[in-house]
């Protein structure tokens, strides 16, 4: 596992037993941040500090922050990722709860993940977690239950779609295993799932809390989220963290089935993004899918597959993007 680079990967030796460190990156947050920080005052557990990380925001996020009672910590374009780790470097908590700055807890979340953790003495509590969905008349509600699906190779699981869990529907508990681990300060996307899938490999115990009730609301909107990126940024980030995944199984323990279908399902998502929005990017993503063999193959399309077989996967994939896009401009122009 990585080492924090200013040597301080283990527990501050001012950590507040049973204290939660709810830390919350922001970016130009003002429309959302105060909802946000009252989700987390609302909370039944009643021992939390909350730490805005304020990342070079150019409104009123740093004012509302510090107006609310946060402590405000202040980085310059680090990202989501370099912005949790400044969150964790000054928390003083035994449990980290990340939650992003337009997400809300429900009540009960931060209850029920701590006595989870606590009676059952495992690392990271995961759950279950809703959409926050928007309604015609402009206000939000509690919408689509997403339930990811955890195999016994936890670390597999987290890096497909299937096993993806929103980085606000855990808590962490600060142990050897957890704070050796770090947000990558320098991926463009997706760097929540690196951070969750290396948990799972430094051997963290996993616990399930679901009560069948909301926890963590993911607002969906279609304004700018700090914490998401371009398609091509994130499908780059896929890829990364399928090949960085990759390369941490080949040296311990090797590629089991599970892994390979894993492995395959990223790569396969990837360079069919990069295609459209990344030539470059796409023939190297490619070439790692090909080396599987059917473990990516077989998640393609079943008309890319059959093309491949007559012009070769990456040709197959480039005229398959082209005609999507002319679908697309002709779908556009009928309109």
């Amino acid at each position: 596992m990585r080492a924090d680079p200013n040597d301080v990967a283990r527990r501050r030796p001012d950590t507040v037993r049973g204290l939660v460190s709810v830390i919350i990156p922001a970016h130009n947050a003002e429309a959302w941040l105060t909802e946000t920080m009252r989700s987390v005052a609302a909370q039944t557990y009643p021992r939390t500090e909350v730490l805005v990380v304020d990342d070079a925001s150019t409104d009123a996020t740093r004012a509302i922050a510090a107006r609310l009672g946060a402590i405000v910590v202040e980085t310059r374009g680090a990202g989501p990722g370099g912005a949790r780790n400044a969150g964790m470097r000054a928390a003083r908590g035994e449990f980290l709860q990340f939650l992003d700055a337009d997400d809300l807890l429900a009540p009960a979340k931060v209850a029920r993940q701590v006595s989870g953790l606590t009676e059952s003495g495992g690392d990271v509590a995961w759950e279950p977690f809703h959409h926050l969905a928007a309604e015609p008349n402009g206000e939000y509600a509690v919408g689509r239950r997403i339930v990811p699906e955890l195999g016994p190779d936890l670390a597999a699981s987290l890096l497909t779609s299937r096993g993806f869990v929103q980085i606000g529907a855990l808590l962490v508990r600060r142990t050897a295993r957890t704070d050796a681990v770090w947000f990558p300060d320098a991926v463009g996307a997706v760097e929540d799932v690196r951070y969750v899938v290396e948990l799972a490999l430094s051997g963290a115990v996993f616990v399930a809390t679901d009560a069948d009730e909301p926890g963590l609301l993911y607002r969906q909107h279609t304004g700018s989220r700090y914490s998401t990126r371009p398609v091509a940024s994130f499908a780059r980030g896929c890829a990364d963290n399928a090949a960085w995944a990759e390369r941490y199984w080949e040296q311990h323990g090797g590629l089991t089935a599970p892994r390979r279908a894993a492995l395959g399902e990223a790569y396969a998502f990837a360079a069919r993004q990069l295609a459209a929005h990344d030539p470059a990017a796409f023939s190297e993503v490619a070439e790692r899918g090909l080396a599987l063999g059917p473990e990516f193959t077989r998640r393609l399309p079943g008309r890319v597959r059959l093309l491949a077989r007559v012009v070769g996967y990456p040709r197959a994939e480039m005229i398959a993007s082209s005609w999507r896009r002319i679908r697309r401009a002709g779908h556009v122009g009928a309109g």
